[in-house]
Parts: C-alpha cells; sequence; structure tokens
C-alpha cells in the first residue's frame, strides 16, 4: 500500500481560536515550522500570531517595559512596528475574547501599569507584527495542504515559553500522520 504523507488534509475547519501548523515542506521562511493561533477568521480575512518566533531581548534595541521585553514575539510578517498581546484576564478593558479565558488586546497600560498579574495570575504574551490573509485566502492554503489546523488543545499552551522544538513536540502529541509530520527535517537535504 502506497501512502503520500505530504498530501495531508486537515479535518479541522480553520475558525477563530484555532492554531494553524505550518506543513514541514513549507518554503515560506516568514512561516517555515511556525505556529500560528487565529485571534480574528470572518469573510473580510483572517489575522493571527505566531506564537514560536521569541525575540531575544538582547537583540532590541528600544526602550521598552519589561512585561514586554521578557514576552516578546514575532507575530508576523505584517506591520512590524505593531505591538499587540494576548491574555487570559476577563476584566481588561476594550479586550476581544478569543476563546474560554484567552482575549486579545485590550488596554495595555492596565497591565503595564498595574501589579494585576500577581494579584490575578494573568499570563500574557505581545507580539510586535501579525500574520494576515485576505478573504478565502487562509481556506486555500489549508486546501493546498499549507497549514495543519488544531481546534482542541489545553490554551494554557498559548502562554508557555514556546521555543524551536515546540512545533515538533505539540504536533507529534496529535499522533498518527501528525507525529511522522513532527519528525521530518527542516531540511530534507540534509538528512
Amino acid at each position: 500500500m502506497k501512502f503520500d504523507y505530504f498530501n495531508f488534509k486537515s479535518n479541522n475547519k480553520v475558525k477563530k481560536g484555532s492554531i494553524i501548523f505550518s506543513q514541514p515542506l513549507m518554503k515560506d521562511p516568514n512561516f517555515q515550522r511556525s505556529l500560528i493561533l487565529i485571534c480574528e477568521h470572518n469573510n473580510q480575512g483572517s489575522l493571527g500570531y505566531v506564537l514560536n518566533e521569541k525575540i531575544h531581548p538582547n537583540v532590541l534595541k528600544l526602550d521598552l517595559n519589561k512585561k514586554i521585553i521578557n514576552n516578546l514575539y514575532l507575530g508576523g510578517p505584517v506591520d512590524k512596528s505593531y505591538l499587540n498581546f494576548i491574555h487570559n484576564y476577563n476584566k481588561i478593558p476594550n479586550s476581544d475574547l478569543i476563546l474560554d479565558d484567552v482575549f486579545l488586546g485590550g488596554d495595555m497600560d492596565f497591565i503595564l501599569n498595574n501589579d494585576v498579574e500577581i494579584q490575578h495570575d494573568i499570563k500574557c504574551k505581545f507580539f510586535c507584527g501579525y500574520s494576515g490573509w485576505s478573504p478565502n485566502q487562509l481556506e486555500e492554503e489549508i486546501d493546498q495542504n499549507s497549514w495543519i489546523v488544531i481546534n482542541e488543545y489545553d490554551a494554557n499552551i498559548l502562554f508557555d515559553k514556546i521555543d524551536d522544538k515546540f512545533w515538533s513536540l505539540f504536533l507529534s502529541n496529535f499522533g498518527g500522520k501528525n507525529k511522522i509530520f513532527s519528525n521530518y527535517p527542516k531540511d530534507p537535504s540534509l538528512n
């Protein structure tokens, strides 16, 4: 029996709150081995943030609050001067619900100028830049096997420190073809 591992169709439909994984053969350097949280998905397009592209504090030449510097990720290739954040605290003014106990944005000063994190066990992750798709573009990319869509996961992982190995580890936990994908080398010519 012949099985084409790299013609894998994602069975899940992308929606607000989905995590999408780039396929192992993704050539776009902006999204190679990326995990992206989809924060908006509607008839106007899709918006998300790359979860595993941590910006190391020693490369920053900006005067930013330590809370931002220690939790800053490159959210995507679009508008890298744009700063936003996700968090788990429903009392931050002007934030939008993404999924249970995960919110997008809101009053950043509320987080930066208060000790609410300690008082309420608030977790947050900051992003400069974002990933964006025009209407139907993300669905087309999923149909072309560029992304694996995951809709069921523990939301706490969104706030974990996610490194380069996380793509493989998280994907392998879903078993089957996903485990095979997770072991595929980043550069197959080195295999």
